[in-house]
């Protein structure tokens, strides 16, 4: 049985009301659409950090030795010339033997699972990951800058008896369609002559995919329980459940639709908003429902899954659901600055070039990256980071890795006015792990005045800061 093991997604923590778009820039006629909220990725956090944040969901401390291949989909990945999957493979802690980077079309991550299950498939591999991540970058006042949202999704594929959607069909079609576009000397989206576009190339392709996948499964529109599709809005969104294949799905589900949902509270997610719908759905799956995914770009690739008993044993810890309840409001100055942060600025004061060393940070990927702290063998002390002997015993010989957790409890904390910041006050949080590590690192996500003694909390890969034009990773706490 050849299908998806484990799908999960991830929503960044800070949201923007559409309306304050629309007293920012005046937009009375489009006072309408203005409904809801977009999420907003912070200042320290980029493609790479959301995708790792959804693999690591996804993955809910699965074994990762069977994972030898990761798909990176993103339009708007960190990197143009240097590989984005191997640094998500490496802070997952996936010894992947083969990493992929698909770009430059929305439907780059419903093709990735085309290759991930071809993978599967031929033996290459006995599990593989596809992540998504986007954070599309569109004109300041225009309606995508509304609209469009930040967030990953990821969906672990393999065979095997905890398969919880089996794959039954497939469909796929490739058509050049000037509808939205980005040069790769373009700051921002391109679109022209939505209406003809929306006509000519989404509706045409959709409704085109989905008659193909429907007759390649011998089902009716009416067995659908349920569809995970892009949809660059809510208007196309409602002109598809109007005509298309979906339209009988969509228009059951109406308002609770994956699409509507995440369209109303997190935005267009771009690559990877099809793949979060397709989380929302088997969340509440039933064994037996037939669930529909659809990608769009360019052409179309769709996929039909039926949902299986083991669904009943998957049902994750931590669902999409939680991430999009899980925010906070910032104003549209303080989102756009983030933005702007993260393309033009270095998260440090202008004046200061912070330091760097290439050598050193390909040395200390273990624990930048993989977050492996070292336990002395002498006396069982854990430290993270590395140094060069045990702070309790002394030794300097006899160190072993260990990979920590990414949980513990607050020890103590300060909320620092003096470090600059985009936006203060600097958190700096000392962690106790589980592992005996105690950890002093930055907050990130809310308020760093919150935490209290013995909270619970979390590690998340977020850019530390970003040197020779290259953006330093490491971990930072939030209240888990």
């Amino acid at each position: 049985m050849l299908g998806i093991v484990a799908v999960n997604g991830y929503i960044p923590y800070y949201r923007l009301p559409r309306t304050a778009v629309g007293d920012a820039w005046r937009l009375e006629q489009a006072r309408d659409l203005l409904i809801g909220e977009r999420a907003v990725a912070a200042f320290d956090e980029d493609t790479i950090t959301l995708a790792v944040e959804a693999a690591l969901h996804t993955l809910e401390d699965r074994p990762t030795d069977q994972i030898g291949a990761l798909f990176f989909a993103s339009t708007t990945p960190v990197f143009l010339e240097k590989s984005n999957a191997a640094v998500v493979a490496a802070a997952c802690d996936i010894p992947a033997t083969t990493t992929f980077d698909l770009t430059g079309t929305l439907r780059s991550g419903t093709s990735a699972l085309a290759l991930a299950f071809d993978a599967v498939l031929v033996e290459r591999t006995p599990q593989a990951l596809v992540v998504a991540a986007d954070m599309r970058p569109a004109e300041p006042g225009t309606l995508a800058d509304a609209i469009n949202g930040d967030g990953a999704a990821a969906l672990l594929v393999g065979e095997g008896d905890n398969v919880i959607a089996e794959l039954i069909a497939e469909a796929h079609l490739s058509a050049p369609v000037l509808d939205t576009w980005r040069r790769t000397q373009d700051r921002y989206l391109q679109s022209d002559d939505e209406a003809f576009a929306l006509q000519t190339g989404y509706m045409r392709y959709m409704n085109e995919v989905g008659e193909r996948l429907l007759a390649n499964a011998n089902i009716t529109p009416d067995q659908l329980a349920g569809v995970a599709l892009y949809a660059p809005d809510g208007r196309a969104l409602m002109r598809l459940a109007k005509r298309s294949p979906f339209g009988v799905a969509l228009a059951r589900m109406g308002m609770a639709s994956p699409a509507a949902v995440l369209l109303m509270q997190a935005g267009n997610l771009g690559a990877a908003f099809a793949i979060a719908q397709l989380a929302l759905l088997l969340e509440n799956a039933h064994p037996g429902d037939f669930i529909a995914l659809v990608g769009y770009g360019d052409g179309a690739d769709a996929y039909l899954f039926r949902v299986t008993d083991a669904v009943e044993a998957w049902r994750p810890r931590r669902t999409l659901r939680h991430w999009l309840a899980r925010k906070g409001e910032i104003t549209y100055t303080l989102a756009h600055a983030f933005r702007e942060n993260w393309r033009d600025k270095p998260l440090w004061p202008p004046t200061a070039e912070p330091w760097t060393s290439l050598p050193l940070l390909h040395r200390e990927q273990a624990e930048l990256l993989r977050f492996y702290a070292q336990r002395c063998t002498t006396c069982g002390a854990v430290w993270w980071p590395h140094r060069p002997n045990c702070y309790d015993c002394g030794a300097q010989t006899g160190f072993e890795m260990v990979r920590l957790s990414r949980r513990g409890t607050v020890a103590s904390f300060v909320a620092e006015w003096a470090v600059p910041t985009p936006l203060p006050p600097l958190g700096m949080v000392t962690v106790d792990t589980p592992e005996g590590a105690r950890i002093t690192t930055q907050s990130t996500d809310g308020d760093p005045r919150a935490f209290a003694l013995g909270d619970d909390v979390e590690f998340a890969l977020r850019v530390f800061h970003t040197a020779k034009n290259v953006p330093h990773y490491s971990w930072k706490v939030r209240k888990a």
